[in-house]
Formats: structure tokens, C-alpha cells, sequence
């Protein structure tokens, strides 16, 4: 929900209807031309400000209201699916300042299964002391958390995250394979990434559909392809592709699924039929002779 002003909210019931259901703030509007908090008809001052910011590297900061006066933060980091983090933290919101202080935030660890259910939920820390300062100029939010080492400070900016990684949808993968979500990015997908970043020819070579054709030679075996590779190795520039896929959500088409920016493809022979699934690459580019 987008900010308003509490003058603006005081003074007239449409814009606080607004307000309600997540409407932009008008042009030139700010806190500082507030006069009071939003108490009299009930409205916590806080649901002006209510809705979800994000930060750098997977994080974001959900804002809720609690009771007549409080607000409630929910901060969610998820650098993979399989694993994320939340810290709730929540206390008075003064809409003079537009800051909530917190002194009981509590940091929960997740871990997921590949279905999307929590297989694991553990409290880490509890007691967690801070402040929450809202701007309305550039709708972004401050928190800044206490630490034995020094104040953390982090700026979150108005809209959710395109990076945050959840476990999503299950059958994310579904077009082209029926192979397990967790299976494809946590085995096959990381094995595949290894062994072609460590040039281990002879673990890729279990992993192949062949025929397959690297460099315009085809090879029709595991033999075949090891007596190839023997003297090959990765070009720097898709070694730099490779280090940085993650294996998680990976491109798909009819194809099949792509690793990096096409340095190797999986496809899966049997999807569409009664055998049990079977994801193989199917190509390899990015090899040249040493």
C-alpha cells in the first residue's frame, strides 16, 4: 500500500478510502504536512504504509498493520529455495517520526521440501532491538538493526524483489520433464555444473543421450566421447557463464532445460510416456582443444 498524507487522511474520508485499498500517493504529497495521526475514525496511521519493499540479494520487508497503533515487519531473505530466513519484528508506529521502534525481533529459520512444505522450522535469535523509518519522498523503508558489532542498516525500496528465490511452483519443470523440482537443481543440475566447471569428463560422460555432437564431431559413446574430450577444455568466457548459474528456476523451452546461456542442455527422453523419467544432456557447448 502506497503512502498518503495523514492531513489529506484526516481531513477527507475519500483519500483515506484510497489509502485502504493501496492507492499512490498524489503528486507533492508528504509526511511532513501531517498534523496528526489518523486515531480519531479508527485507522492504525500505519496502513498508509503497509504493502512489500525489497532490497539487494534476495530480500524483502513486508509491512503490516497490528492492532489500532502498532506495525508488524516480516523481513524474508531467500538466497535459495530450499533455505530461507524471516525475522519478525514489531512495535509502536509514531506517525510524527513515521518510525517504529522494535525490541523483541525474533530471526526463524526455514527449510523446505521440493513440494513447497516446511520440512524444518527453527528459532535462531530472539531479542532483537531496532528502529523502521519510513520515507514517503522515495517510498523506501530503513531498518536499522542493533548488533554487538555495529548498527545494520538496510534501505528497502517500494515493490517486491524479482530476485527472491522460493521453492515456487513444484512443477516449474513440468513442460519438459516429470523429474522432481529438488532433484533437477539440487543433483542432476549441480552435477552436471561441477563436473563441467572441474572438466571431469568422466562423470559428464554417464550423463549424456548419444549420440551427441560437440564441435561438429558426433560421438556415439561414453568411449567415444572420453577419447574426444581427452585434450579439451572449457573456454573461459562460458566458465564465467557457468560459475554463475545457480540451477535454480533454469530457462525451458521445447528443447528442454538450459544451463548458463546454453553451455549444456538437459532434455528428457521419456517425458510424455509411462517410463519413469530420464534427464540427460544433450548438448554441450563451450569446449575447445587445450
Amino acid at each position: 500500500m502506497k503512502k498518503t498524507v495523514f492531513a489529506f487522511v484526516l481531513l477527507a474520508a475519500l483519500v483515506l478510502s484510497l489509502a485502504a485499498c493501496g492507492s499512490a500517493p498524489a503528486a507533492g504529497q508528504s509526511a511532513e504536512s501531517s498534523a496528526a495521526p489518523a486515531e480519531e475514525d479508527g485507522q492504525n496511521p500505519v496502513m498508509n504504509f503497509v504493502g512489500v519493499y525489497s532490497a539487494e540479494n534476495s530480500r524483502e520487508a513486508l509491512v503490516e498493520a497490528d492492532g489500532q497503533e502498532n506495525a508488524k515487519i516480516t523481513l524474508t531473505c531467500a538466497d535459495s529455495p530450499w533455505f530461507h530466513t524471516q525475522t519478525v519484528m514489531s512495535g509502536r508506529f509514531d506517525p510524527e517520526t513515521l518510525t517504529m521502534g522494535f525490541s523483541s525481533a525474533q530471526l526463524t529459520e526455514f527449510i523446505y521440501n521440493s513440494d513447497g512444505s516446511v520440512a524444518q522450522e527453527t528459532v535462531s535469535e530472539t531479542g532483537g532491538k531496532g528502529r523502521a523509518v519510513f520515507n514517503p519522498t522515495d517510498n523506501t523503508l530503513t531498518i536499522t538493526e542493533e548488533s554487538d558489532t555495529g548498527d545494520i542498516e538496510t534501505v528497502y525500496a517500494w515493490g517486491s524483489s524479482p530476485e527472491m528465490k522460493f521453492v515456487g511452483d513444484p512443477d516449474y519443470y513440468s513442460p519438459v520433464t516429470a523429474t522432481d523440482k529438488a532433484e533437477i537443481e539440487t543433483v542432476i543440475a549441480f552435477n552436471v555444473r561441477r563436473a563441467y566447471l572441474s572438466e571431469d569428463w568422466f562423470a559428464l560422460a554417464d550423463l549424456i543421450r548419444y549420440p551427441i555432437t560437440i564441435n561438429e564431431t558426433e560421438l556415439a559413446d561414453a568411449d567415444a566421447f572420453l577419447g574426444y574430450m581427452m585434450d579439451k577444455t572449457v573456454c573461459e568466457g562460458d566458465r564465467e557463464v557457468m560459475l554463475e548459474e545457480d540451477c535454480l528456476d533454469m530457462f525451458i523451452n521445447g528443447e528442454g532445460i538450459c544451463m548458463g546461456s546454453g553451455q549444456v542442455w538437459l532434455n528428457d527422453l521419456n517425458y510424455m510416456t509411462d517410463k519413469e523419467p530420464n534427464l540427460q544432456i544433450i548438448a554441450i557447448s563451450g569446449i575447445v582443444d587445450r
